[in-house]
């Protein structure tokens, strides 16, 4: 193939912006127009949490390469700004990772504690990924921008992991096996995504491998297109009972 076309595949529209909200988009419209799944929801307050939080991230994996690409483009908006709105799309693409695991290890199931827990270990991988990158700029200027964002994932990566291989199993003391379960599926998905974008970034960077650049397509699907509907799948299994039955509450 030409030089770089894989580049130009991965930067098309096709790729960034519309391959990205067919799978979301479909599924925000099953979690709506499902009658079953709004029976499933109502079953317990744990299921009712991750019908709203698959329908809020849902609609906000719509949202953000429509207003990370077309929107800015449309608006024309300065860099700052364009800035600006994509590392709010990336915080929160990080939130609702730590949400939905913190808020089903909490016992006393606390939205608005679970929140702000939340909110803090998001910062915590862009405060030292910026850092890192400070320091590494200083070192050898001339390495590519590119770097902050394998810095980036090589951080939540071992983070994703860290969590997993810890701190679920400690803080889900008392719960059913099963939710420790998938909440390690759930986060070992996240390693998964994260993985797969810091090997496509090393192939780009240092090996100069266009390739890179298609093997970096996978994750974005992982990450935008799937991660809703995996995440809701997966718990689903455990947080909807079966049908004619009633679900015990967190860890009897």
């Amino acid at each position: 193939m030409a030089e770089a076309s894989w580049r130009l595949l991965y930067e098309s529209d096709l790729q960034a912006f519309w391959s990205l909200i067919v799978v979301p988009a479909a599924f925000v419209a099953y979690l709506l127009g499902s009658a079953r799944a709004r029976e499933a929801a109502a079953a317990s307050p744990d299921a009712r949490f991750l019908y709203a939080y698959a329908l809020a991230f849902g609609i906000a994996t719509i949202l953000d390469p429509l207003c990370t690409g077309p929107m800015v483009e449309w608006l024309d908006l300065g860099t700052v700004a364009a800035s600006a709105v994509m590392l709010t799309f990336v915080l929160l693409g990080d939130f609702r990772v730590f949400l939905v695991v913190f808020f089903l290890t909490r016992p006393d199931r606390r939205l608005g504690r679970a929140a702000a827990e939340a909110a803090l270990w998001t910062l915590g991988v862009p405060i030292f990924a910026f850092g890192a990158n400070a320091a590494v700029e200083s070192l050898r200027p001339e390495l590519t921008g590119q770097r902050l964002w394998l810095i980036y994932e090589l951080c939540f990566l071992a983070l994703a992991l860290f969590l997993r291989a810890h701190v679920i199993p400690r803080r889900n003391a008392g719960s059913p096996i099963a939710l420790l379960r998938s909440l390690r599926r759930v986060l070992a998905y996240v390693a998964v995504y994260y993985a797969l974008w810091a090997t496509a970034d090393v192939l780009i960077l240092y090996g100069g491998i266009d390739a890179g650049w298609l093997l970096r397509a996978l994750p974005n699907q992982l990450y935008y297109a799937f991660w809703v509907p995996f995440t809701y799948a997966t718990l689903a299994r455990v947080l909807h009972p079966p049908a004619g039955s009633e679900r015990s509450p967190p860890g009897e």
